[in-house]
């Protein structure tokens, strides 16, 4: 009698963690539908996925990776334009290891904008600037060190430039404040940067 009292209870107990977890993913799924880039993207002619898998944006790739987006993300994201240039903003997250060993979640938003094809190209603030594609102390690495001593405020953040995308990201969710600022800023970049890199993969700004 015990026995079947225990099953019983085991069974209830089973059945309201059921219950909690399908709310849980149906709230989920909810607040990426109504995630705030859909008003966003109707405001600025743009296109808004919610990271269903469905849809894809035009350009893009997967943070941080940096593997060429195949698909739709998973994660929600709006594609809209800036000084005629495509940006891409996603709202993900990244994994981490904390002391006790288990793994967890941060939200994590990345920016990014479309460029032509070209080299892989990092900016890291306090560092030199890294082609990690081409040879080392190849005439473009060092043409690109000198651009970036003669303009400064671009060695202020962390962005990539690859696969005909320059991103930069920061932790937290996006805000229409840093999408907007960061996508500005990577347009600016972009702009900015030397033709010599464009013409290197034969791609024109």
């Amino acid at each position: 009698m015990q026995t079947l009292f225990t099953i019983a209870v085991l069974v209830v107990v089973a059945a309201v963690a059921a219950g909690i977890w399908w709310r849980s993913q149906g709230k989920f799924a909810a607040s990426r539908e109504e995630h705030w880039f859909k008003a966003f993207a109707a405001e600025r002619g743009g296109t808004f996925g919610n990271g269903n898998g469905t849809g894809s944006p035009t350009f893009g790739v997967v943070h941080p990776t940096g593997r060429p987006l195949t698909g739709g993300p998973e994660d929600p994201w709006v594609e809209f334009r800036v000084g005629g240039r495509a940006v891409l903003g996603i709202d993900t997250q990244e994994s981490y290891r904390h002391f006790d060993d288990h793994t967890y979640f941060r939200d994590l938003h990345v920016t990014q904008v479309r460029v032509p094809p070209g080299p892989e190209l990092r900016i890291v603030p306090g560092r030199p600037v890294s082609m990690p594609t081409l040879p080392p102390d190849s005439a473009l690495d060092a043409e690109l060190a000198r651009w970036l001593a003669a303009n400064p405020r671009f060695a202020q953040r962390e962005v990539v430039v690859e696969n005909g995308a320059a991103r930069t990201w920061g932790p937290g969710c996006a805000t229409r404040q840093n999408l907007t600022a960061d996508a500005r800023y990577l347009a600016d970049l972009a702009d900015h940067l030397p033709a010599a890199l464009w013409k290197f993969s034969g791609g024109a700004s």
